[in-house]
């Protein structure tokens, strides 16, 4: 006879971030969070979703500055807005028909990818802000050394903020961040290369690759079980 799954068992293995050991060191563990490969309905229910999500916040960003999304410029507001669309909307299509496990780690995992996309800029914000205020940092080896930090601090402080929220009474172990998942997910962070200052990268062409990213961010979402 075969014994029913405890599922706070269940429920504690799928929140490790490192539950796996030998998956443990693999680039796929750090990038995607799955426990069963994922139905092509899902896959597919989760990708619509994300690009719903973020085709709407888009449309309305680009129909305020009256220009086309390819010409769009991203502030702070412009990122937040669109990774929040694109995640919501990813998580949503994702969860249809799921079970409430399945739907928990999806939700947790569009938490984490929210917070990775829009605390980093954030942060790169207010740095480069109260650079531009010191002098001997107010130039562009100072702005560069705020972005950096702003984006590697920002991506731990996302995960412990995630942690807080997913978990606040600290039931399963913590989602731990290690340089390995930042690189693995640096793309969530692209966005602060378009509200940066610095001339080098200013003209960069971010904004139009922001959509497509953010898509991806919210299809992740979607996806992880």
């Amino acid at each position: 006879m075969i014994q029913e799954i405890n599922p706070n068992i269940r429920y504690k293995t799928l929140n490790s971030f490192s539950s796996n050991s030998k998956n443990k060191n693999s680039y796929i563990s750090y990038r995607y969070h799955k426990t069963r490969k994922n139905e092509t309905q899902e896959s597919i229910r989760a990708l619509a979703g994300a690009i719903i999500g973020t085709a709407i916040p888009l449309a309305i960003f680009a129909k305020k500055q009256k220009t086309n999304f390819l010409k769009m410029h991203y502030g702070l507001k412009e990122i937040v807005g669109v990774s929040a669309g694109s995640i919501i909307g990813g998580v949503a299509g994702g969860m249809i028909n799921s079970d409430r496990y399945d739907r928990k780690q999806k939700l947790n995992e569009g938490i984490f990818q929210f917070m990775n996309a829009a605390i980093p800029p954030a942060v790169v914000v207010g740095l480069t802000k109260m650079t531009s205020k010191i002098k001997p940092l107010n130039n562009s080896y100072g702005k560069i050394g705020s972005i950096l930090v702003g984006l590697i601090g920002g991506m731990f402080a996302a995960a412990k903020l995630s942690n807080f929220i997913c978990d606040p009474k600290d039931k399963v172990p913590d989602r731990k961040l290690s340089m390995k998942d930042s690189l693995a997910n640096i793309d969530d962070a692209v966005g602060t290369l378009a509200i940066t200052d610095i001339p080098a990268f200013k003209n960069l062409p971010v904004g139009p690759l922001l959509p497509p990213i953010y898509v991806l961010c919210g299809y992740r979402a979607g996806e992880s079980n």
